[in-house]
């Protein structure tokens, strides 16, 4: 049972996953009316997001249950670790060696991070 229930947590992170992957495309989409230089900053700032949010999920869905409750709080402490260090790492690699918009990146972060309000109403339990 709790196997099944890893499944499906991890399932349902990986469709939130893909729901931001195509927000992101839209909003590289319409940046690229704005220009190139702004549809990149818009692409990078939302896969910051999306990349450190599937290392997550990756790491915390991979046991669930009353009989893994230590390794499941422990895998929730090292992704939840990680995958700040990741954001913060790719920001200053974003913002220290990529040619890109400042306010366009935060932008393209801020609407992916907001998107993840509205999962619930997106992603059901299947």
């Amino acid at each position: 049972m709790s196997e099944s229930l890893a499944k499906i947590g991890r399932r349902q992170a990986y469709k939130m996953v893909l729901l931001q992957l195509g927000i992101s495309v839209a909003l590289v989409l319409i940046g690229l009316l704005i220009s190139l230089q702004v549809s990149m900053s818009l692409g990078v700032g939302s896969l910051i997001v999306i990349v450190a949010h599937f290392v997550f999920a990756t790491i915390v869905f991979r046991k669930s249950g009353a009989q893994a409750a230590e390794a499941v709080q422990k895998a929730l402490k090292i992704g939840e670790s990680l995958k700040i260090l990741l954001t913060i790492g790719l920001l200053i690699f974003a913002f220290t060696v990529l040619p890109v918009h400042p306010p366009s990146l935060l932008i393209g972060y801020i609407v992916i991070v907001l998107s993840q309000w509205f999962a619930p109403l997106i992603i059901k339990s299947s």
